[in-house]
């Protein structure tokens, strides 16, 4: 029998097709797909279209399901939770995720709703089958059992910061991600939207940066350094580009993982232009065929970006392996370290952008706050300087932003997941969290144009990355995605 966990937060219902052990999953793949509902608005299952996506074998697990009906010819697979002709079928609004194992064999399938499908009111006849429910439909998080925090000083000379304390309550305040777009002049040019997409640490947010001639993304050599789609603004006087940074596509491992994969999934059919940015000094792999498929579906103006030429030796030996998952309008290869290629790029892509208005002022750069920007130049400084688990395992709030005398007065929370994590950014004496303290707020003082006196506390927040109500405290919360 298929059993399914129910997502409150996500609107998502997961079907098991098999038992799944952690980390046996080893890829995934998208399919469209439909909700089947009946006279009473009642789910009563949903429909996959596996054709050209999913050979009849790999779906041996759900065909040997008693809910399953899979036609091999058609390639629909259907799951049901009551037996009846369906009344309705409504699109679902993204694609299905299927989750494979190492031998391409589908473990089970993700289906989400939007909000005014209303799907938890829907669930009457899939209920049995649920065997889990997540999350809660609270809008506000509450509190959760902090560990103890640490508080350190960055002196604003840069010297020695202050004695590391101890103290055990700290304000939790979160700052909303608002983004208003709308026609913000009546003079046409070309504008519009532009994902840069891609798994992770291919030189997505660096290309970003280069293009605005400065930071707006941050970067390190780590993976999944992007958690947010972030938007950088470049203007010209014949063109506004938005340039969406998404977080690298990969396989989730935990409520954050899934928050990233699909920040980054929901850029796609809201943007007029796809930058599939791959790394030419390597082949394409599973994980960039699976994207280029996404792409595909999307039915939009897609380029080619070959990065890191300066690197890649091969380039020109892959480059053909990179055209064959495609089809690419054009492929352009770029160096966004070096800046070589971004001229060619950018004016590709401003052909395909449709002529408007523009969505927003000319002298903005980008719709990330002061505030957000500055929490994750301390995130970014976290991750060049410690390894291992830490850096993913890293969240920072801005708790207080405040006028004092001629310097502005911010005191950022990093929330770690263990104690261990919080010793290791820490440091010996406290040499660690200075270094990485002084290097924040040079990076905040060369944003703001200004003086800055920060103060870092560290919080053990436990496992806040599979905890729906940390996810949603920290600003990862799926269903106020964009």
């Amino acid at each position: 029998m298929i059993e399914l966990t129910y997502d409150r937060d996500a609107r998502m219902l997961y079907c098991y097709f098999a038992d799944i052990e952690e980390g046996e999953d080893a890829s995934q793949v998208d399919v469209d797909g439909k909700f089947l509902v009946d006279k009473q608005r009642q789910l009563v299952g949903f429909q996959l279209d596996t054709s050209g996506v999913l050979l009849p074998d790999a779906l041996r697990f759900a065909a040997g399901q008693e809910q399953v009906d899979y036609d091999r010819a058609s390639g629909d697979l259907r799951v049901w939770f009551k037996r009846e002709a369906a009344a309705e079928a409504i699109d679902l609004p993204f694609p299905a995720i299927m989750d494979l194992d190492r031998k391409g064999v589908a473990l089970g399938v993700e289906v989400f709703a939007e909000p005014e499908f209303e799907l938890a009111e829907r669930l009457q006849y899939a209920e049995p089958f649920i065997v889990e429910v997540f999350g809660d439909d609270d809008e506000e998080a509450g509190e959760s059992e902090d560990g103890p925090i640490v508080f350190a000083e960055v002196a604003p000379d840069g010297g020695p910061a202050t004695d590391v304390e101890e103290s055990t309550e700290v304000e939790a305040a979160s700052v909303a991600r608002e983004t208003p777009v709308g026609v913000v002049s009546d003079e046409i040019v070309r504008s519009g939207f532009v994902a840069l997409l891609g798994k992770p640490n291919v030189g997505k947010s660096t290309l970003l940066n280069a293009y605005l001639g400065q930071k707006v993304s941050i970067v390190s050599p780590k993976p999944q350094t992007t958690r947010l789609s972030v938007r950088g603004i470049l203007n010209r006087d014949d063109a506004q580009i938005i340039f969406v940074d998404t977080p690298g596509l990969h396989t989730p491992r935990s409520g954050l993982g899934e928050f990233m994969v699909q920040a980054a999934r929901r850029a796609i059919p809201d943007s007029d232009v796809l930058c599939f940015v791959v790394d030419s000094s390597e082949p394409p792999s599973a994980l960039d065929k699976q994207i280029a498929e996404a792409i595909k579906r999307a039915r939009k103006p897609a380029i080619l970006v070959l990065n890191k030429i300066d690197i890649g030796r091969k380039a020109d030996v892959f480059l053909q392996q990179y055209r064959d998952i495609g089809p690419w309008e054009i492929e352009v290869a770029v160096s966004a370290k070096t800046t070589d290629g971004l001229t060619t790029l950018l004016e590709e892509i401003v052909q395909r952008l449709p002529e408007g208005p523009r969505l927003f002022p000319a002298e903005q750069i980008t719709d990330i706050s002061e505030r957000e920007q500055a929490a994750e130049l301390v995130r970014e400084k976290v991750l060049l300087n410690t390894s291992e688990e830490v850096p993913h395992g890293v969240a920072v709030e801005i708790e207080e932003w405040a006028e004092r005398g001629e310097r502005l007065y911010i005191r950022a929370t990093v929330n770690v997941e263990r104690d261990s994590h919080k010793g290791i950014i820490i440091g010996e004496n406290g040499k660690m969290l200075k270094k990485i303290g002084a290097a924040a707020r040079y990076e905040i003082e060369r944003l703001l144009g200004r003086q800055v006196y920060l103060d870092i506390w560290i919080k053990v927040r436990k496992d806040w990355r599979r905890d729906p109500s940390s996810l949603r405290w920290l600003g990862y919360d799926i269903k106020k995605l964009k």
